[in-house]
């Protein structure tokens, strides 16, 4: 037990005065009650207890928020670790390539084709940039304010407008950063709005309110409640409750505080230690008053009160010579020690932890080596994989909307309008500790049908279709080249890749063994190829 014992309090005295064994047992029996106590759910000087209130929506909890908001804000803008944790987070959950899967090759490519060539790179309000620009930018906001929000728009749309009218103007989508929902300085808390987020009678969200941000002030005005199925919120909160989600470095903005004060302060030591070049001090010797003797070519003097100082000229290559008994001390730059590097790599590594991501993938790739590698790299990898299957859903309903309002315009036919929105994202290729181990593995699967070559291709950052043009253009290139001199392709070129004769992967094949034994059923053995 940390915590303090029971003390013998004033009241325990005063009823010790009249019954000392009833003063007794009341101490005892608040030791005992304290054996069987939690340590953690008591007040010390060490720490304080949690809050009562866990509720995730209150006022407290709101206020929290916006200053976790700017509190992150701050730092991505000062402190590079936690800029560069949150961009590497972002390069791999936000998705890079859409692949059109609707079973129909020619309408694959036409889906893909509109999409990659009219939609995405004109899909933003405001004209700067493309859709997967903007899906990066929801990931960076979300991971700094704790959630973000895509608005459907049309420009030129105007309430007198019918449906024929609105379905031609174009679709477009604004990015809303989180400190525009609900505003950064209106902290209001009802029982049917949070924050900026409109709740309906059983708790679903039926609109949100968003505010306009001043560009030459900070004010935040004009606002307007937008419905919730013109609106997409992407937010990924710690409980299901929890309308308005925080910041991802709720838990690292502390550590990253300190990292950055104690960071400054050694900078600090070093530019000290580098500007000044030496300290001399004397231990008793004295100084001819007249300055001649031996220190006759550096000319002596005095300060008030009588003290005699040596003044010399330091240059390099100089050789000084001073007076008996006079020494010389050089800055210390030893610095940082090995107790203050320990302590700035743990800070790091609770930044790192933040993110759900190992130290050395988030910050310190130089970490990665031996056998926990890969199992990092994997780690890492699955926290992607999640943060992707967050993101995945807003980015499909965006697509979708995107799509439905071409078959509306006539760009696709409405009777693909059940095969249309198949598909599947494409994300960066996840950095692998060891590439080729990985390239054999995957031409091991691939060769035993465990492994989808699309899926693969897709994985890894390419277009199936785009390979496959490329695979057939050098085949007929190498199938040209070897007539030209009269040779066979597979003689200049190769088969291609074979099985390997030895690999660190066992390999397995089924083998029917014939039954030899009455009223049995065939058996199968299994054994190493």
């Amino acid at each position: 037990m940390n915590t303090p014992e029971p003390v013998v309090t004033t009241l325990d005295r005063i009823i010790g005065v009249v019954s000392p064994k009833t003063a007794g047992e009341r101490v005892a029996s608040r030791y005992a009650m304290h054996q069987f106590a939690y340590d953690a759910a008591r007040a010390t000087t060490k720490r304080a207890t949690a809050p009562q209130n866990i509720n995730p929506n209150d006022y407290s909890k709101q206020r929290d928020r916006l200053q976790l908001m700017r509190e992150a804000i701050d730092l991505e803008a000062n402190f590079a670790p936690a800029k560069v944790i949150n961009r590497k987070y972002a390069m791999y959950v936000a998705p890079k390539s859409y692949h059109a899967q609707t079973g129909d090759a020619k309408l694959d490519t036409e889906v893909e084709s509109w999409l990659n060539e009219e939609w995405f790179p004109n899909c933003d309000i405001t004209g700067r940039y493309s859709f997967f620009r903007m899906m990066e930018f929801g990931v960076m906001g979300m991971n700094r304010g704790g959630d973000y929000g895509w608005a459907f728009m049309r420009p030129g749309f105007d309430e007198r407008m019918g449906p024929e009218d609105i379905v031609k103007l174009p679709f477009r989508i604004q990015g809303v950063e989180p400190d525009r929902i609900g505003g950064l300085y209106q902290n209001v808390v009802q029982n049917d709005y949070v924050g900026g987020v409109l709740i309906g009678r059983y708790g679903e969200i039926t609109g949100f309110r968003i505010f306009r941000r001043g560009l030459t002030v900070q004010q935040y005005t004009d606002p307007i409640d937008v419905p919730a199925h013109n609106f997409v919120h992407y937010t990924d909160p710690m409980c299901m409750d929890q309308y308005r989600g925080v910041s991802k470095l709720d838990t690292g903005i502390i550590p990253l505080r300190d990292f950055y004060e104690i960071s400054g302060y050694i900078q600090g030591k070093a530019k000290l230690a580098a500007a000044l070049t030496l300290f001399t001090g004397s231990i008793g010797a004295k100084i001819p008053q007249s300055g001649g003797g031996a220190m006759d070519p550096y000319q002596s003097s005095f300060v008030p009160g009588g003290q005699p100082v040596v003044q010399q000229d330091i240059q390099y290559g100089q050789i000084n010579h001073l007076l008996a008994g006079q020494d010389i001390k050089f800055p210390d730059t030893a610095s940082p020690g090995p107790e203050t590097q320990y302590l700035m790599k743990m800070l790091l590594e609770f930044v790192a932890q933040s993110y759900n991501l190992p130290h050395s993938f988030a910050l310190d790739a130089a970490a990665l080596g031996g056998v926990s590698a890969r199992l990092e790299s994997e780690q890492a990898k699955a926290e992607f994989d999640r943060g992707q299957a967050v993101l995945a859903p807003r980015a499909t309903r965006i697509k979708d909307a995107a799509l439905a309002d071409a078959i509306a315009k006539g760009v696709f036919p409405a009777s693909v309008g059940r095969k249309i929105f198949k598909g599947r994202w494409g994300y960066r290729p996840h950095p692998q500790p060891d590439l080729g181990k990985e390239a054999m593995a995957a031409t091991i699967l691939r060769q035993n049908a465990l492994l989808s070559p699309m899926d693969w291709f897709i994985d890894q950052g390419m277009d199936p279709e785009t390979v496959a043009n490329n695979m057939s253009r050098w085949t007929s290139i190498q199938k040209t080249a070897a007539e030209k001199f009269g040779n066979d392709v597979k003689e200049v070129f190769g088969s291609g890749p074979g099985l390997p004769a030895s690999t660190s992967i066992n390999t397995t094949k089924i083998v029917d063994v014939p039954d030899t034994t009455p009223n049995t059923k065939d058996t199968l053995t299994i054994s190493n190829a």
